[in-house]
């Protein structure tokens, strides 16, 4: 059995609600079931090492980066998102649209610098994944990993605007919680970059931290 772990935002509920609307009625459609095996999250993280001993430390880390966010970013908005197809993938890209300040100032990634920092600072935990810091990504999964035909595909990509605009999905949310999760995968062996967990993935939230 492989594990990793990964830290995720969840927006506030009433978006988050109506992502697992759309999310549930894309994947039905077109019988693509990876996005469906995790929950409605926007990773900050994603799918990083570490010893289960470690794990107690790692969420203490979480929670002293939440604690420093809150104080001054309550209630901070995320980006608008832009829908975005491209390799077999329907997402939000939270990080399209924002122009007027570079990513480094956005509420959603000074959150993730300060995770970062945090989890620097416990021995033992392997490297975490590298992240471009010029452009981090801000990716919510609507369907993953789609062997489509490309015609199909284009269609999927113009059904999946029709469901948002149907769901009156708003462009602006805000952060509601980081979440700790553990992966568990049969399948994916040690490389979980092609979606080869697809196949059993499992998750636990681990641990939850409210932002709101």
């Amino acid at each position: 059995m492989s594990i990793r772990y990964g830290i995720s935002v969840i927006p506030e509920a009433r978006f988050t609600a109506r992502v697992y609307q759309a999310r549930q009625i894309i994947c039905g459609q077109y019988a693509c079931w990876a996005a469906e095996m995790h929950p409605v999250h926007l990773p900050l993280i994603d799918y990083f090492a570490g010893p289960e001993d470690k794990v107690a430390a790692v969420s203490a880390g979480l929670q002293a980066a939440v604690q420093d966010f809150v104080r001054y970013n309550r209630r901070a908005p995320l980006p608008a998102w832009e829908l975005a197809a491209a390799a077999g993938q329907i997402y939000l890209d939270f990080a399209a649209k924002e122009t007027y300040r570079p990513p480094a100032q956005w509420p959603v990634n000074l959150l993730r610098q300060g995770v970062i920092e945090q989890l620097q600072r416990i021995d033992g935990l392997p490297p975490l994944p590298e992240i471009d810091t010029d452009n981090p990504p801000l990716r919510l999964p609507l369907l993953q990993y789609a062997n489509l035909p490309e015609p199909v595909f284009a269609a999927a990509a113009d059904f999946t605007q029709g469901v948002l605009r149907e769901l009156l999905l708003p462009y602006y949310t805000r952060l509601g919680q980081l979440i700790l999760l553990r992966f568990e995968s049969d399948a994916a062996g040690d490389d979980w970059s092609d979606g080869g967990w697809a196949a059993d993935l499992r998750f636990q939230i681990i641990d939850s931290y409210a932002l709101i």
